[in-house]
């Protein structure tokens, strides 16, 4: 048995790979208890893992409504990402009970510097692109944090970074949790592994709703936008009018910051807060969606076309690889029903779209997930305890 220390946060999307990882470990007997806000205990509920919450340093509310997508980056940067208490947190939970292994969340700079100051063997957990923290808009974007990270640094005794890459690159292993073929040709780093998408995780919110998804004779069209607070409610309200209109059977999602009593829908169409999405896509012939990674692995892990309206952070470049692969269109953010539906009824009705998207599916049906990392990490921490050659 190992002890694995789980670091991560409730972004949501950011769960499922976490989550699903975590399962797989208890279910192989291994000693694993996870650190994170508080929040994600009250929304996910048993996960059979021991859970610390942060320190209220470390707070974060994943349904406060952020002013604009800058201040929403601000809020990431200084409350998430380079924030020193998340890695005090860290360190603090290792002093107290030990562990083998850890694994952060790749997006929380501080907790990687503190795993890697404990000199314990350590794994990126990498659930967004890997590739947009190499190059392009959001490293510009986090770039403002590698000085008041490498002052937490030297702190901890450790040598300043000059790119946060290395963050990513530093620890033994870098588990990817997306498929190679949907980022652009890019060289992976010598400690990565891609796990690919997690498509059984856990939910991600008890409920207790049920969905009707017909008989098979109407297409289902899944609408599902971000999880997590993105001032999405017009967004939302514009798709439902657009499904109103067209012969399918929709399901609307709109996750814990949206009440659904808010979104006025048509007859055919269903709304609800939370119905795990691996119940409705097996049925469904369409996804509507913010572009969120969670959303688009599960939809092309099943094989169904997306239209995508991106809102912020990664789901731009999320969208714009969907386009890419011809699995799915792309619109602006403030599109209006009149667009969301046209894009919708191409989507439903040229087959291509719907071809791309299975050949997506049986390309991540290639990927071991959970499975995978579970392996890996087994191999890890094997090579840690010198019961096998390094390679």
């Amino acid at each position: 048995m190992t002890r694995y220390l789980l670091v991560t946060w409730d972004g949501a999307g950011n769960l499922v790979s976490t989550l699903g990882i975590a399962r797989t470990l208890v279910a192989d007997g291994h000693d694993v208890r996870m650190i994170g806000h508080a929040s994600i205990q009250q929304r996910c509920g048993d996960q059979s893992t021991r859970f610390t919450p942060f320190t209220p340093a470390a707070d974060w509310d994943p349904l406060e409504v952020p002013g604009n997508f800058e201040e929403e980056m601000e809020m990431i940067r200084g409350r998430l990402s380079f924030n020193p208490a998340i890695g005090d947190d860290v360190l603090a939970e290792l002093e107290r009970e030990a562990a083998d292994v850890v694994i952060v969340d790749c997006m929380l700079f501080t907790a990687l510097s503190a795993a890697e100051a404990s000199g314990l063997p350590t794994a990126a957990l990498v659930h967004t692109p890997y590739s947009v923290f190499r190059g392009g808009p959001l490293v510009e974007m986090f770039a403002v944090g590698i000085a008041p990270l490498n002052n937490y640094r030297a702190g901890l005794g450790l040598a300043p970074v000059t790119q946060l890459v290395e963050l990513h690159d530093n620890p033994e292993l870098a588990l990817v949790a997306l498929p190679k073929a949907f980022e652009p040709d890019s060289p992976d780093a010598p400690n990565v592994f891609r796990m690919g998408p997690v498509l059984d995780a856990p939910a991600l919110q008890r409920t207790d709703e049920v969905v009707d998804l017909g008989d098979g004779s109407t297409p289902v069209v899944l609408v599902s936008l971000s999880t997590a607070e993105q001032d999405q409610v017009e967004l939302l309200q514009s798709i439902a009018d657009a499904v109103a209109g067209m012969p399918v059977r929709a399901i609307v999602t709109t996750g814990p910051a949206v009440d659904p009593a808010t979104i006025t829908a048509g007859a055919n169409t269903q709304v609800v807060q939370y119905v795990p999405h691996g119940e409705i896509l097996p049925a469904a012939s369409l996804v509507i969606t913010h572009a969120g990674l969670g959303t688009v692995m599960m939809s092309l892990g099943h094989g169904v076309p997306m239209v995508c309206v991106p809102l912020g952070r990664d789901q731009f470049f999320n969208a714009e690889r969907v386009a890419a692969l011809g699995a799915g269109l792309m619109l602006p953010p403030g599109a209006d029903a009149a667009a969301v539906a046209g894009a919708a009824s191409t989507v439903l009705n040229d087959g291509r779209f719907r071809d791309a998207a299975r050949e997506m599916a049986a390309t991540i049906g290639t990927y071991g997930g959970a499975a995978g990392a579970v392996t890996e990490l087994e191999a890890l921490t094997r090579r840690a305890r010198n019961e096998v050659p390094v390679p």
